[in-house]
């Protein structure tokens, strides 16, 4: 159901293109921590702070209607001119972002689309609309040559550069968004996004009820009496990363009202572990969260044969493991912009009384 609504608000949010690019006022972004964007008649001063290094600055961006005919980007100067019109999307979290404010047009070509499961592009890939650029690690630099795009919207990781793209004179547009820490500060990227394709109203109002949403839920799950203590995913290889207690999972947790079992350590990214230490921390969980991504259904007795020692875990006596298999169901694409829609889903598996369908989750197996 909550899937119908996000489509219905999505069709009403294409009626909202038109208007003036820029809007009135200054520092648009109230609760991101890796962005700023300040505002003026013609342009948006864009800060993306280094998410690795306290205090410092990945890029600054200029974005203007504003600039020559004859202009040629330099990294030196990052002035870009929006709106963009043709681009290259590297994360299908973005590219799925673009259909829902309605500027799939300018998605010139993606990276690694056998992740993508959003149909329109597919169908577009499939008619070569979309240009297939290969893995976003190592994209194909000739095909992006060939589209001419306005801008690469690539991913930014510690200590690592983007080769031959940083040499094509093509604006690198850093999307830091995944690295927020809280699920509203990662959503309100929207506006950013939004902006620098002219749908600066849609993208505002499809993160104001998103953010709407989300504190509706918060507030109702604030009511609920009992907080079942939450375990995630399993061992991989020797270790066991779990999400830091600071991380986007950790804090939605937290706002579904349970304890999740990491909850005191601060790290917003994923903390590997050993066995002995989650074990201790995790067998009397009330909850387990798994994602799989195996073209064979999860079982329980798959996740016994897999590592023997999941079974004295409290969730695996009492059949109270869930399963998303992120190859069913598109659970990166929506989850990163649409917050609300896992904040409702993990209320209806940690308080059944609430429950109002799921999406993205099912019990796993016997």
């Amino acid at each position: 159901m909550r899937k119908t609504t996000i489509l219905l608000a999505t069709a009403l949010l294409y009626a909202c293109h038109g208007g003036s690019q820029f809007q009135s006022g200054e520092g648009i972004m109230e609760l991101a921590s890796h962005i700023t964007v300040q505002e003026t008649p013609h342009s948006y001063y864009v800060k993306i702070a280094n998410p690795w290094k306290k205090g410092t600055l990945l890029h600054t961006y200029t974005f203007t209607d504003s600039l020559p005919s004859d202009y040629k980007f330099s990294r030196d100067v990052n002035t870009v001119h929006v709106p963009l019109k043709r681009v290259v999307v590297m994360t299908n979290s973005l590219a799925h972002l673009m259909v829902e404010l309605g500027v799939e047009d300018c998605i010139a070509g993606v990276c690694e689309p056998e992740y993508i499961t959003d149909t329109l592009i597919r169908a577009r890939l499939a008619d070569g609309t979309i240009v297939d650029c290969g893995n976003s690690m190592y994209p194909t630099i000739e095909k992006i040559m060939e589209l001419h795009p306005d801008a690469i919207m690539v991913s930014p990781f510690e200590q690592t550069g983007y080769g031959q793209l940083e040499k094509l004179g093509i604006p690198l547009l850093e999307c830091a968004d995944y690295m927020e820490t809280s699920p509203l500060a990662r959503a309100e990227w929207i506006r950013f996004y939004g902006r620098l394709f002219g749908a600066a109203a849609c993208a505002d109002s499809l993160y104001n009820k998103v953010s709407s949403d989300y504190n509706n839920l918060k507030e109702a799950a604030s009511r609920t009496v009992i907080r079942p203590k939450v375990m995630l995913d399993t061992r991989s290889g020797s270790a066991w990363y779990v999400a830091g207690g600071g991380s986007t999972i950790g804090r939605m947790i937290a706002d579904a009202n349970a304890e999740y079992v990491f909850a005191d350590n601060n790290d917003s990214g994923s903390v590997p572990l050993s066995f002995e230490t989650v074990f201790e921390r995790a067998r009397d969980a009330d909850v387990w969260l798994l994602k799989n991504s195996s073209s064979v259904p999860l079982t329980y007795s798959l996740l016994e044969s897999d590592f023997k020692s999941y079974a004295t875990f409290k969730p695996f006596k009492e059949r109270n493991i869930w399963v998303c298999n992120v190859n069913e169901v598109p659970y990166f694409e929506l989850s990163s912009f649409h917050p609300e829609m896992l904040l409702g889903e993990f209320i209806s598996i940690f308080h059944p009384e609430m429950s109002s369908g799921r999406y993205f989750y099912h019990p796993l197996d016997e």
